[in-house]
């Protein structure tokens, strides 16, 4: 059968995503790939979930989403707009997607940081646009400066893409880089799509913020599910300004009626404070296991990562350590077959970390130092 060129190349990316490779993990392997923290959900948000079943109503809500949740969100971020600037969507992936269906004509120019899902790109492309990639500092804690951004604009730039924090290392954005961006880009009419999948799991070090609400051209996509390993309630939020929520909620009516009620209705009940507890307990675990990371790398003699400041997950530079050429990809296939451990190659994020690996600190504290200690048997083999 012949498909449309678009759905040709996001069959490709489908087939090279990092879900479809982690989706099974074999017995007996050290998983540094894990996309949620393997925590158990806390009893209490189960209790809640039976609750919600038994004596709740779980007919569609509203295209924009429940108003109770809507209502919630805003008061909690603060948001200039109220709940008229909430659209509660299936996760973030069809928050950014409906985002870029709204502003992108054929041809108009979307900027992605050098380290994305490919998922990103292929939204844009999806609606016949165009992407460039902007480059990425792994050097320090900021990834990139506002003047970089405005030197790369063009009179073709519809919107630019900011990862907060950045998928692959953690790195957040610099508040006062990002008031300069934004600044410049309201000048110009240029939309700032914030990212913030991951900004709730950010460890102390590092000046950060949230950019909910920031400005009227600055649309911006959350959750809070991941912490808790519930990622697949598939459910997420998008905060812009009323009119911009209302056109991307006219997409939504076509595409899915609304979100999941059950999944709005249980998140209802995180946003007002259930789970308060056992979230801050998770994080204090997430923190120490990131220190353990960071200090088993350095006792098996790496010195050139990212160390992240939020998320879960740490690129390692392996280029600099093998004495023959070898992709990132091999490396991880040759990880995985003689040592039996899972990483991902940091080219599945764009070209910027290609010759990286990303491992995963969500994990166990004996399979992270297993781990680390596997992937430095596995360079100096190679390098036999």
């Amino acid at each position: 059968m012949k498909f449309s060129t678009r759905i040709q190349y996001l069959q490709d990316i489908v087939k090279s995503s990092e879900r479809v490779l982690t989706d099974t993990v074999p017995k007996g392997y050290i998983d540094l790939t894990s996309s949620v923290p393997p925590f158990p959900v806390p009893g209490v948000l189960l209790n809640a979930a039976q609750e919600i079943i038994r004596s709740e109503n779980l007919n569609y809500t509203a295209t924009p989403g429940l108003l109770k949740l809507r209502e919630a969100l805003a008061e909690r971020h603060n948001l200039p707009w109220g709940e008229d600037g909430v659209t509660i969507t299936t996760g973030t992936s069809e928050a950014l997607f409906c985002a870029l269906a709204v502003l992108l004509d054929p041809g108009d120019e979307l900027l992605v940081p050098a380290l994305t899902l490919r998922a990103h790109k292929a939204a844009s492309m999806f609606f016949s646009g165009v992407v460039r990639e902007y480059p990425i500092s792994m050097d320090s804690p900021n990834p990139v400066m506002a003047q970089t951004l405005i030197d790369m604009i063009s009179p073709e730039t519809k919107a630019i893409l900011v990862n907060n924090p950045l998928i692959a290392t953690g790195q957040l954005f610099a508040p006062d880089e990002f008031a300069r961006l934004s600044d410049y880009c309201a000048g110009k009419g240029i939309y700032i799509l914030v990212d913030e999948t991951f900004y709730e799991i950010h460890y102390p070090g590092y000046e950060s913020a949230s950019f909910a609400g920031y400005a009227d051209h600055v649309i911006c996509f959350s959750s809070m599910t991941k912490l808790f390993s519930m990622s697949g309630l598939r459910i997420g939020w998008l905060f812009a300004l009323p009119e911009i929520g209302e056109a991307i909620n006219s997409v939504r009516y076509i595409s899915s009626t609304c979100a999941n009620t059950f999944s709005q209705r249980f998140v209802l009940r995180m946003v007002n404070g259930l789970g308060n507890e056992t979230r801050e307990k998770l994080i204090s675990i997430l923190q120490n296991r990131r220190k353990l990371m960071i200090e088993t790398l350095q006792q098996n003699g790496f010195t050139r990562f990212v160390r992240s400041y939020a998320g879960y997950y740490i690129l390692v530079n392996i280029r600099d350590e093998l004495k023959m050429p070898c992709s990132d990809g091999e490396f991880v296939k040759l990880l995985k077959e003689r040592h039996e451990v899972l990483a991902t190659p940091g080219s599945h994020f764009g070209s910027a970390a290609e010759g990286y690996i990303r491992i995963s600190f969500a994990t166990d504290e004996t399979s992270i130092q297993r781990g680390v200690e596997a992937i430095r048997s596995c360079i100096e083999e190679f390098n036999l």
